[in-house]
């Protein structure tokens, strides 16, 4: 019967009836439903066959996070994470490097002076705007480089090898003071079509009641006459990009909260 219950009201395969009975034999007879601690001593990290052991498995696999580390040694990550503070050990996240044009400074510096400007005039228009977005995430097994640190005495200086071609997934959202649009997934290559489609019918009916902002880099499907025809009728004189109200300088990475905080959480 319980079984057949949460089938019903979640809509997924339910345990078997007689894991679901020791369950709630547990339950009945400790008040909960959690494992019981283990008896006898526990592991402990702080002696020195531990501390060499944990930094020999690093420095053979610096990538290995804290919590696989733990889990291998079968000792708590606050005992890892204390040997590798111990050791002066430390997580070092790899950099993307981007490449620059001649002049890409100097339009940085102007946009970012001419925005201040604005700013002077309307403190409310940084809470107004919506910084949107796209973002692939392959389906080869890379992580996201937020999420990829490598452990080591000394920084490593590691950097990224970008592959091209490969099969992913290419997502897009906004966000701004007041939350997140999305995330909306794109079937196949974005372009200007499908982009001015998503603008249309996911974006535009939660914001056409704002009085607003709309920022979106210079990509080439941002860029197409009829998406910039569009953001011209619909947010006239407060749109920011390529060839918008307010110019959006080209190769701008981690300048809006996608980069920076949005793709990475």
């Amino acid at each position: 019967m319980a079984a057949r219950f949460l089938a019903q009201e979640f809509d997924i395969e339910p345990p078997q009836g007689r894991n679901i009975k020791r369950i709630v034999e547990k339950f009945e007879a400790t008040g909960s439903v959690a494992n019981a601690s283990k008896s006898g001593r526990p592991n402990t990290a702080t002696n020195e066959a531990k501390c060499e052991e944990a930094i020999m498995r690093l420095q053979r696999s610096p990538q290995k996070s804290s919590r696989r580390l733990s889990a291998e040694m079968e000792v708590s990550q606050r005992s890892i994470l204390r040997i590798l503070h111990e050791q002066k050990w430390k997580p070092y996240i790899p950099r993307l490097l981007h490449a620059l044009h001649d002049g890409d400074d100097d339009r940085r510096l102007q946009f970012c002076e001419e925005f201040l400007a604005k700013l002077d005039e309307e403190e409310s228009m940084l809470d107004n705007i919506w910084w949107s977005d796209e973002a692939k995430f392959l389906l080869n097994g890379t992580i996201n480089r937020h999420n990829c640190v490598y452990w080591a005495a000394e920084n490593p200086r590691v950097s990224v090898e970008k592959e091209v071609n490969l099969p992913g997934v290419t997502v897009w959202a906004a966000i701004s003071s007041s939350g997140i649009i999305g995330p909306f997934f794109f079937e196949g290559t974005v372009n200007g079509r499908n982009y001015l489609d998503m603008l249309q019918t996911f974006f535009w009916p939660k914001v056409q009641d704002q009085d607003c902002y709309f920022q979106q880099d210079g990509a080439p499907p941002h860029y197409a006459r009829e998406v910039r025809h569009w953001l011209d009728e619909n947010f006239p004189g407060k749109w920011i990009g390529r060839r918008g109200p307010i110019e959006w300088p080209a190769r701008s990475p981690d300048l809006t909260p996608p980069d920076f905080f949005l793709w990475g959480f």
